[in-house]
């Protein structure tokens, strides 16, 4: 990508903002929990206004969490923006948001499932890289914080990973179509992710790693989904494909892993599946955006250039 905006990194001291962009959080939450972590790691936290808004399944009215996120990219003193979780709604906000006032303050934005849009939006209309990675409830408020996502996520976000940086993969894997590629990395959430074909959303995904991940999906719907990346074009023009997994799938992995190749083999780019950057426990934080180097038989995915705007 040309452009290419890079947020400075996270430094001790520095202020984490988090907020509701999507679905809704339970409304006794205590999100104490979350702030006292993050401060004992020695970062101050602002949380949005309207963090604890509901309408119905949403966290608040469209124009309210757009303020939130508007907000935060605006604020000086905030130097990354986490979200408290998914759901839905990332795509409502759109409408409301003003793209050049992001590109203008680039800063930290850290997310996942539903957030997909977002990140891969944003990116799109800003160049600035944007990280597929945890969220503040689900991955730091909880008693039992997974180290895997816990030592990555500061390792990237602190600008500590020495380049290249190979991810360490503790995930099952499987080599569906062996081969290397290099490429920047697009992608998230698949039932997100396909939602923005056709629009002007859409990432370039000409010579791109496609990351994809789900969950709780029957295989008829990812069937679909990939028939429909397939129909779009989509796997005419990327690198490679990496699917992370799809937690609690419906069906065997192996039905999944076997449905992928049918739908991929006629193409010459790599295929893997299993790493760990979705719904279940163990999240790498991934600069999207970013050159990585993609290795289907191990399922391996390096970092291969710098990410952040360093002080």
């Amino acid at each position: 990508m040309e452009n290419i905006i890079k947020p400075k990194n996270l430094k001790s001291g520095d202020t984490i903002g988090i907020l509701s962009p999507s679905g809704a959080i339970n409304p006794i939450t205590d999100l104490n929990i979350i702030k006292e972590y993050f401060e004992k790691k020695g970062y101050k936290v602002k949380l949005g206004k309207f963090i604890f808004d509901q309408k119905k399944y949403l966290a608040g009215t469209d124009e309210k969490r757009a303020e939130d996120l508007t907000d935060f990219f605006t604020n000086d003193e905030i130097s990354a923006i986490l979200c408290t979780r998914g759901g839905y709604g990332s795509v409502r906000l759109t409408k409301y948001l003003d793209f050049n006032i992001i590109k203008q303050n680039p800063k930290i934005f850290v997310g996942y499932s539903d957030i997909t849009f977002l990140l891969n939006t944003i990116n799109k209309l800003t160049g600035m890289i944007c990280f597929h990675g945890p969220f503040a409830l689900s991955d730091f408020g909880v008693e039992n914080i997974c180290e895997y996502t816990e030592k990555n996520f500061f390792e990237i976000l602190e600008g500590k990973a020495e380049l290249p940086f190979k991810y360490k993969n503790n995930e099952e894997t499987f080599c569906i179509k062996s081969g290397k590629c290099q490429g920047e990395l697009i992608g998230g959430n698949f039932a997100v992710f396909q939602t923005l074909i056709g629009t002007r959303y859409m990432p370039d995904i000409n010579n791109k790693i496609l990351l994809l991940e789900d969950i709780n999906e029957p295989l008829y719907k990812l069937d679909r989904m990939l028939m429909h990346l397939k129909t779009a074009g989509v796997f005419d023009k990327i690198s490679g494909l990496l699917f992370a997994g799809c937690a609690d799938i419906v069906d065997e992995k192996v039905d999944l892993t076997a449905l992928i190749d049918e739908i991929t083999k006629e193409y010459d780019f790599p295929v893997a599946y299993g790493f760990p950057a979705g719904h279940d426990k163990s999240k790498a934080t991934l600069p999207l955006g970013a050159r990585y180097k993609f290795n289907a038989s191990d399922s391996s995915l390096t970092l291969a250039e710098d990410y952040l705007s360093r002080d």
